[in-house]
């Protein structure tokens, strides 16, 4: 809770020392304003209030009296809740943050003081890794709750463009994203014929941040509504009534070019309103025609690695819904052909982990904290979208286009070409670390190789993953990376970067820069990203394992075995160099610890001459691994954007609203929100995830192996 202010060389605004007794001005080092009491004047806290706000450096001002304004602090900054994983001996983890605005303004029903800015705080919810000068980068949001008349609350939320943490914020109207929710708070009164009657609205209303973008939440039944650049307003106002207003801008310098956190820091930023959905008109819905289908038989099986039991439920549902399409004939697949090898390959999926890329992202209010015991773990990968597949669907089709895994009629199966594997160790942090025990646990038919793949992607690459299976094949290849040309501004702090030369080996990888080194970024502004889609070979995990007792500690909470930070630099640095020295000083680097060189000499050597790879595609690619990056990829796929199958592109046009932007999972839900709400930009909607009986898990309990039952 906020409970104080120290106001550094600076008196707000508004209040006058001296003659009133109802607080009392110290002169000292802090210059700190203390107001004691239960009668305060609320004219005097206002303007405190409105000070705090326009200070240079403000912390806190301490409020000791029991007013209505002191108790409205502590609701409000109780409601500001971050999600933290308790268990797994990672205490404290910073995931997301929420605002449960539902609750928090029910709260404040007849309690809230007349003037504008009754309610007010500022809290950080971005913190940059970089520095500028020395000093940290923040970016905050300043939140307020005002009473706008007809018993009705609004909450705003605005973020403010990163700063230095010593300079003031950025004006009011320099903002990045603005949310207004409306609500009639849950009240007992009376209607015109004095009867007594309870109003309110049933939905829940929220805001989430995930790394410092905000996207409003409505929880209503079994729909969840999600927008951070859309409106939504219900209809019927006879039990209540609820408004969303979400905007979004760009934040560009004068001259119209994007600006980074250094320049945010530095310069004066200017704002333009975005909108990413552009309203478009289907000219041709697509018959969708029946295909030969069937199966030549062949092709592999894909292992789904999970932490413990994290997301089975949903994940075991969606596959369930999945066959389910396929055998009804919703879901029309050509024809498997098997590649050329495909049944060397084991293809592995990754589903569940720590940090914010597995975050929750069920909008469900109760259940969206890790420590919540019993709440449904839904994830991206699980997410449903219009084309009526969730992300980790959309990857089955790429890998049957591709030859590897048959998905045909019949032959798609748990425990038969569907596999889990549960991490239950409790050891080896980060998705490398996983990968190895993945791969060193499961049972392997003559498997020579890992095609490794992320459940929160959504992604149609079946010649890429073609042309990596091939390469693997030739046996000269410890890993293969799928890499996407993309703009450098899209890949700057989100994506890492590799410089491919004519071979196509990979020749230097950058993890998420803020600024580009030479030989990265093309003439045309363009940069190859890491699609986190990739294949290792056994030699690879080999020479790994020979180095596993030489890796730091993995107990820090910092996962020390991760592909992109740790284990592709070292794979990079054994096969690149021939001198054991240089090699030696360029692993201190990655992990800060010293390796003997006959270790180092024999995981070199285990490598038997492999290189690293990248396989070029212009396939559609889209990283879902936050949810605005799964809600903006929505968005795509519903603009004709994202190339679709027939059956996917049928769906998508008849649960999308082309002219509003709302966005469903099913023609059906698409009624029930259009019959509820106006809704007008960018909003989507998601079924609610719910739970999957224990005797579910239990049925497919012979389809998974644990770390612990094999070691």
């Amino acid at each position: 809770m906020i409970k104080s202010v120290n106001l550094i060389n600076f008196a707000p605004k508004g209040v006058v020392s001296g003659k009133n007794n109802s607080f009392k001005k110290t002169e000292n080092l802090t210059n700190s304003i203390t107001f004691r009491g239960k009668n305060f004047a609320a004219d005097k806290l206002a303007g405190a209030y409105r000070g705090y706000n326009n200070i240079k450096v403000a912390k806190t001002v301490s409020f000791t009296g029991t007013g209505s304004l002191s108790e409205a602090f502590d609701v409000f900054n109780k409601s500001i809740v971050t999600c933290k994983d308790k268990k797994k001996g990672r205490d404290g983890e910073k995931v997301g943050s929420r605002v449960n605005v539902s609750e928090l303004m029910s709260e404040f029903n007849g309690g809230l003081p007349k003037y504008d800015d009754a309610i007010k705080t500022t809290i950080n919810i971005s913190e940059g890794d970089k520095k500028v000068n020395g000093e940290k980068i923040i970016t905050d949001a300043r939140c307020q709750i005002k009473n706008i008349g007809d018993n009705k609350l609004r909450f705003e939320m605005v973020v403010r463009p990163s700063r230095r943490e010593t300079d003031s914020p950025h004006r009011t109207p320099h903002i990045s994203q603005n949310l207004q929710i409306e609500l009639r708070p849950n009240a007992i009164g009376l209607d015109e014929n004095e009867k007594r009657i309870v109003t309110g609205t049933p939905e829940t209303a929220y805001v989430l941040n995930t790394k410092g973008k905000l996207m409003a939440i409505v929880e209503d039944g079994d729909n969840v509504l999600l927008t951070n650049a859309g409106k939504i307003k219900k209809k019927e106002d006879g039990l209540g009534s609820l408004g969303v207003n979400a905007r979004e801008y760009q934040i560009m310098s004068a001259n119209g070019e994007k600006m980074d956190n250094e320049a945010l820091a530095t310069g004066t930023p200017s704002f333009a309103r975005i909108n990413n959905y552009i309203p478009f008109e289907v000219k041709d819905i697509p018959s969708v025609e029946p295909k030969k289908g069937g199966s030549q038989g062949g092709g592999t099986e894909l292992v789904i690695g999970l932490e413990n039991g994290r997301f089975v439920p949903e994940i075991i549902e969606s596959i369930e819904t999945f066959v389910e399409k396929v055998n009804k004939g919703e879901i029309v697949l050509d024809e498997f052909v098997p590649a050329e090898n495909a049944q060397k390959t084991q293809i592995a999926m990754l589903a569940g982990g720590f940090g914010s890329r597995a975050e929750y992202t069920n909008a469900s209010s109760s259940k969206i904290f890790h420590n919540k015991d019993g709440g449904s773990n839904l994830t991206k990968g699980c997410f449903r979208t219009a084309t009526g597949l969730t992300p980790m669907e959309t990857t089955f089709v790429s890998l049957h286009k591709a030859g590897l895994l048959d998905c045909s009629k019949g032959n798609l199966k748990i425990g038969k070409n569907i596999k889990f594997y549960l991490n239950d160790s409790g050891i080896n942090g980060g998705n490398g670390g996983f990968t190895v025990d993945m791969y060193n646990t499961m049972k392997r038919n003559n498997r020579e190789n890992l095609l490794i793949l992320p459940n929160d992607a959504m992604s149609r690459i079946p010649n890429a993953l073609k042309e990596v299976n091939e390469l693997m094949n030739t046996g000269k290849a410890a890993v293969v990376m799928v890499a996407k040309e993309v703009n450098k501004e899209d890949a700057k702090g989100t994506l890492g970067i590799m410089k491919i030369n004519d071979k196509g080996e990979i020749e230097a990888f950058a993890e998420k820069p803020k600024k580009f080194k030479e030989g990265y970024v093309d003439e045309n502004d363009n940069c190859f990203a890491n699609t986190f889609q990739f294949a290792v070979s056994k030699e690879a995990f080999k020479a790994l394992s020979i180095l596993e007792p030489y890796l730091p500690s993995n107990n820090s909470g910092k996962e020390p075995r991760d592909w992109s930070k740790t284990f592709t630099p070292i794979l990079m640095a054994l096969t690149q160099n021939d001198d054991i020295e240089e090699i030696r000083e360029q692993i201190k680097k990655i992990i800060d610890e010293d390796t003997p060189d006959d270790v180092i000499k024999a995981a070199k050597d285990s490598l038997k001459g492999q290189k690293i790879y990248a396989v070029k595609t212009s396939e559609p690619w889209a990283d879902c691994g936050t949810l605005n990056a799964l809600y903006h990829t929505t968005m795509q796929i519903a603009s004709g954007e994202f190339p679709l199958e027939d059956f996917e592109r049928k769906r998508v046009i008849d649960s999308v609203n082309t002219k509003t932007g709302l966005i469903t999972s099913s023609p059906e839900q698409k009624k029930e929100i259009e019959e509820k709400y106006d809704v007008e930009g960018q909003v989507m909607v998601v079924p609610k995830a719910k739970p999957v009986s224990e005797e579910i898990i239990e049925k497919y309990k012979y389809a998974t192996t644990k770390y612990s039952d094999v070691n």
